[in-house]
């Protein structure tokens, strides 16, 4: 591997620190639109200060409609005291390849460069109605087609949501209950432990994503492309409950919150129809502890790739998938330690579209069904709300099909990769770090250069990718 080159990086690393120094020399408080508003610190909200996951009383901020705090009085904003409510996240990084481009000769360089520019907006509306906004420009998006991901630049809405919410507090019972619109299915999640929350929220391009399947709830091929709809209940902060449905939408008042069509046939601008999502858990808080066990699930209905079009549209055949499964949180949150863990597994049946019939991935199966089985796992330690160490491990499990995992003769889907990350933050708004993904299988192969892709020999190792980053969020 290559020792980071400083002279190549300097211009960058110089910009983003100076941004750096620019937000530190306001008062540490005044940092993103919901701290603005509550008057929290971060690690009140977020573990350790690290977002995005949420402590006990950052999920009692989602659950209340992002309302808890004082709204900013827009017409009468003092200068150098007032903030309006918005942010800005800035990260910049550098990819280091095992096999520079393995499988993918369009990945982002190994140049340190500036690649996410985000802008959240958002917070209380009224007592009861409050949002969540984003807008995101990449240098690189990560988008797949096939076997193939291609990097190319993007600018467009993000996660947004906007929620209502209520809560009825009774001598021996507390219910909160509420309503959203958002453009994500996952991203109602109130324990933010997968979907776009999990840990890989840091954008990271990973030279070997394109060559490792997910279930397609977790890997939300249609995000952003979509609206939905849902409701939940939290009762006695024990019980929750949601429901939901989201569906692609290309016009209409709700298609002002998505992104719009994206490259036809690139494998992300997947279309669905009306698609259910549920989610079920059980919350237990005592002292600096809390635990949640839930379940999760969601079937979709994607239509697939319109030869004329060369696109995923409604008048293309629908592939289903329908997802299951189990997840659980422990947190352990009281200044100077920090720790979270995460963990969950993820069922896919899937009814493929068969006949040489190609489905949102361009991609024919040879199976008329075929299942998955994602497992996930982190854990996560925090020091002083300043220096972490996590570890993330992913597996796939799945039916042979060597129309849908080409790598390998018999088209096996199996995968397994470990993620060490380090980071350190000087000040609560600017973070550093490195990650380093490790493949142990790939297309079912642990060692030897046993995949073929684009008519070259891989080993897994071969799409070992890290980053070293610097993002900082104001």
């Amino acid at each position: 591997m290559k020792l980071f080159n400083l002279n190549g990086a300097r211009g960058a690393i110089l910009g983003l620190l100076g941004l750096a120094t620019l937000a530190t020399s306001f008062d540490a408080s005044a940092i993103p639109v919901f701290a603005r508003q509550t008057g929290f610190k971060c690690v009140a909200c977020h573990v350790g200060g690290m977002f995005p996951q949420l402590t006990s009383l950052g999920r009692m901020f989602k659950l209340t409609g992002y309302t808890l705090g004082n709204r900013p009085n827009l017409t009468d904003l003092v200068v150098n005291q007032d903030f309006p409510p918005i942010a800005i996240l800035v990260q910049g990084a550098r990819q280091y390849y095992n096999t520079a481009g393995a499988g993918n000769g369009n990945s982002p360089s190994s140049a340190f460069d500036v690649q996410v520019v985000s802008f959240f907006a958002g917070g209380k509306i009224t007592d009861n109605v409050g949002a969540f906004m984003q807008w995101t420009g990449q240098k690189y998006s990560n988008a797949q087609s096939g076997s193939n991901v291609s990097f190319a630049s993007s600018a467009s809405i993000d996660n947004t949501e906007f929620r209502y919410a209520d809560r009825k507090v009774g001598p021996t019972s507390d219910l909160i209950y509420g309503a959203y619109v958002n453009n994500r299915a996952l991203m109602s999640d109130i324990y933010n432990n997968y979907g776009p929350w999990q840990s890989g929220w840091i954008n990271y391009f990973n030279g070997g994503s394109a060559q490792t399947p997910t279930t397609y709830m977790m890997g939300e091929s249609s995000q952003h492309l979509e609206a939905g709809v849902g409701t939940y209940i939290f009762l006695d902060k024990t019980w929750y409950a949601e429901v939901a449905v989201h569906k692609t939408v290309g016009h209409g008042p709700l298609s002002v919150i998505t992104a719009g069509a994206g490259p036809a046939g690139d494998g992300t601008a997947s279309v669905i129809d009306p698609s259910p999502y549920v989610r079920l858990a059980y919350n237990k808080e005592w002292g600096a502890n809390s635990f949640e066990f839930g379940l999760h699930g969601r079937y979709s209905y994607v239509h697939g790739i319109n030869a004329a079009t060369n696109a995923s549209d409604p008048s293309a055949p629908v592939s289903s998938y329908h997802d299951t499964g189990l997840d659980a949180q422990y947190q352990y949150v009281l200044d100077p330690h920090y720790f979270s863990a995460h963990a969950r597994v993820t069922r896919e049946y899937m009814n493929n579209l068969t006949g040489g019939q190609l489905n949102y991935q361009g991609l024919a199966a040879t199976n008329a069904t075929d299942q998955l089985t994602e497992t996930y796992a982190d854990a996560i330690y925090i020091y002083e709300a300043k220096y972490g160490f996590q570890l993330m491990f992913q597996n796939v499990m799945g039916s042979n099909d060597p129309g849908l995992y080409g790598m390998t003769t018999i088209g096996t889907p199996d995968w397994t990769a470990w993620t060490p990350h380090i980071f350190w933050a000087p000040w609560q708004n600017v973070r550093v770090g490195y990650m380093y993904t490790y493949y142990t299988k790939m297309g079912g192969v642990s060692s030897g250069n046993g995949l073929t892709l684009n008519g070259a020999a891989y080993s897994p190792q071969n799409f070992n990718t890290s980053m070293l980053y610097i993002g900082m969020l104001y």
